[in-house]
């Protein structure tokens, strides 16, 4: 067993307060001075920033690491990525057009107007592949097909 002389132990009570606490100052209060015009959220340590050009994601990227790199953290290096919000009214080509986050994946699919009734591309939210996998793992694992649960 390795002893600990600093820090908090993983999945203690008190680690996702002061994670939070610290990512409060890092990043939320850092984002509404440095980008006030710019919306963005953030869940834990993930977080999505919606820019207007690839050239100012590309801008608020830098400063970001910049910031992160300054608190001794780092961005994710394959989660971290622009991606072009395509639907009906975007439509130029781009390699990544989609994202999960927090268990639904957004991307361009189609979408029924409400009045018209009329499909359009639209640029939504839906359960995320690894969540309904995670999902579907769970039923499975209830063994309702067999007339018995756990």
């Amino acid at each position: 067993m390795i002893e600990r002389n600093r820090g908090t132990p993983q999945g203690g009570v008190i680690s996702p307060i002061l994670a939070n606490l610290f990512m409060h100052y890092a990043f939320d209060a850092w984002m509404t001075r440095r980008f006030p015009d710019l919306p963005w959220c953030r869940y834990a340590d993930d977080g999505l920033v919606h820019c207007r050009s690839e050239e100012e994601a590309q801008t608020v990227r830098e400063a970001l690491q910049s910031r992160l790199a300054e608190c001794h953290l780092e961005l994710h290096p394959t989660k971290t990525k622009i991606v072009y919000c395509k639907d009906d009214r975007r439509r130029d080509q781009h390699e990544v057009v989609g994202f999960d986050f927090l268990g639904y994946g957004f991307r361009p699919r189609s979408v029924r107007a409400p009045h018209s009734q009329n499909l359009f591309c639209g640029f939504t939210p839906a359960v995320s592949k690894s969540a309904l996998n995670a999902m579907r793992a769970t039923i499975r694992g209830l063994n309702i097909r067999k007339g018995e649960l756990r």
